[in-house]
């Protein structure tokens, strides 16, 4: 047996101004049909900047889907046309207010495959140099923290960090930058 939904149907239920959502009519495997909500959100960078100090920075910003300040990763959407390392290097430079000198394409995931089609390409940004601060989007409130990267293991490890895309890219570096180091 193929492990292949095929879709016969398609409805937009919604269309916003972020992301759009489509219920879609598939046939299993097995000959039958099923409903699937899929969700189209733009596909996006999430960059981890470490200095040469070894200190992390992280954004602290309000969520209210879950109405709480979390830390993360800086992050934002590529915009049409351009290329991801483009879209890290100007996120990192709006968001901390530093530009990397070096970016290290670290892996690209899903974080919702069961429903979501947007994808995250995590890059590691090393060699900062400062930018412009306070470039962000107007709607945008952050707070930047920069802290030792072993102490955003310890909050990784605590649940203190709970942004999936930060949780990736701060193991994924500790990897990385271990393989350096050897």
């Amino acid at each position: 047996m193929k492990l292949i939904e095929r879709v016969i149907g398609k409805r937009v239920v919604y269309s916003g101004h972020y992301l759009s959502t489509e219920q879609q009519t598939v046939v299993l495997p097995d000959g039958r049909q099923a409903i699937r909500d899929i969700v189209h959100p733009p596909d996006a960078v999430a960059i981890v900047p470490i200095d040469n100090a070894g200190h992390i920075y992280l954004v602290r910003q309000y969520r209210l889907a879950i109405r709480r300040a979390i830390y993360e990763i800086p992050a934002g959407i590529i915009d049409h046309g351009e290329r991801p390392a483009t879209t890290a290097r100007r996120e990192c430079e709006e968001e901390i207010g530093f530009r990397p000198k070096r970016l290290v394409k670290l892996c690209t995931f899903y974080s919702a495959v069961g429903f979501s089609t947007g994808s995250i390409q995590l890059f590691l940004a090393l060699g900062l140099i400062p930018g412009r601060a306070g470039q962000h989007d107007t709607s945008e409130f952050l707070q930047v923290h920069a802290i030792p990267f072993e102490r955003a293991l310890r909050w990784v490890a605590a649940n203190r960090i709970v942004d999936a895309k930060s949780i990736i890219g701060i193991l994924w570096a500790q990897q990385r930058l271990a393989l350096q180091r050897s």
